[in-house]
């Protein structure tokens, strides 16, 4: 049997991992497991791209556009993971769009994702503008429905970025922002892409926590936008208004009562003193971030003092 040559990054054979049909089990493992450390390091030669990625994309968001991730396959599977993850209340706007729709999470379909104009007719569809941002994910940077739809976003002008393991590509040509973690090749050739693929989930965990993170639905490093929708959840949300403010259970549970159980509104009424409703209109004076609201709230009373 013959093996073609293969050109793409991720397709070149890996000089380290020639023999790891030879080796024990064990061995086998650790040579997947060094190559896999690869994907730490190659991530952090691009923190300076994804620091545009989260700053752009919050960017977008606060102005009230919207992020779509978008992608094929493993990588379509990927955005709407992470798409529905970010938060728990889903009353946000960053969206997952996938070839051929929610249908492929269980089976890939290859006609959508080798259909450039169903990307524009996918985009089309959810009205997407000028103020939105697109966030394109395609290993190969070739992929024709991912292709369509960052042509069309970046022809109506719309903030576009990639992530893809190939920087020649028209794809990450066309980008505003190009994310391209070097990997290198993949420990077996021709093996679908699982070091591509590691690197580009955590990029996207990067993306989610750090829009998190800068839109105010972390404090200090705890989650803040937890709901009460259940009894579970809303132990929750007393556990971190005990944790954040020190007090005790009832007081939080009193708190959470009086704001409506809006975990925000509970933690910076006992933080400053203020009553429940001061403290939810604070909050939305300041796009719900707590911080900027107990800054806010800080300010107000060493002016009063």
């Amino acid at each position: 049997m013959s093996i073609k040559p293969m050109s793409s990054a991720m397709e070149r054979r890996n000089a380290e991992t020639t023999g790891i049909d030879k080796l024990s089990t064990h061995d086998m493992l650790a040579m997947i497991n060094r190559e896999d450390r690869l994907v730490t390091d190659a991530i952090a030669a691009c923190l300076p791209e994804i620091t545009r990625l989260v700053d752009n994309a919050t960017a977008t968001l606060s102005r009230g556009g919207r992020v779509i991730l978008a992608g094929a396959g493993a990588s379509g599977r990927a955005a709407v993971l992470a798409a529905g993850e970010f938060a728990p209340d889903n009353k946000h706007s960053l969206l997952a769009l996938m070839a051929g729709g929610l249908q492929s999470m269980v089976q890939t379909s290859e006609l959508a994702a080798a259909d450039y104009d169903r990307g524009v007719k996918d985009l089309e569809a959810i009205a997407f503008s000028n103020n939105d941002m697109l966030i394109g994910l395609s290993i190969s940077g070739k992929t024709p429905w991912v292709w369509g739809a960052l042509r069309h976003a970046w022809s109506l002008g719309a903030r576009v970025a990639i992530v893809t393991q190939d920087a020649s590509s028209e794809a990450a040509q066309l980008a505003d922002i190009a994310v391209v973690p070097p990997t290198g090749p993949e420990v077996v050739a021709g093996y679908n892409n699982p070091k591509a693929q590691l690197a580009q989930k955590q990029i996207l965990t990067m993306l989610t926590t750090g829009i998190a993170i800068r839109s105010g639905r972390v404090y200090s490093n705890l989650r803040v936008d937890v709901q009460g929708n259940t009894t579970r959840w809303q132990e929750r949300q007393i556990a971190l208004v005990m944790e954040l403010t020190g007090c005790p259970r009832a007081q939080a549970k009193v708190a959470l009562a009086n704001g409506n159980n809006h975990c925000r509104t509970a933690i910076l009424s006992i933080m400053t003193g203020l009553d429940a409703w001061r403290s939810r209109e604070l909050l939305s004076d300041n796009n719900d971030n707590l911080r900027l609201a107990l800054m806010e709230a800080q300010e107000k009373q060493l002016h009063n003092a």
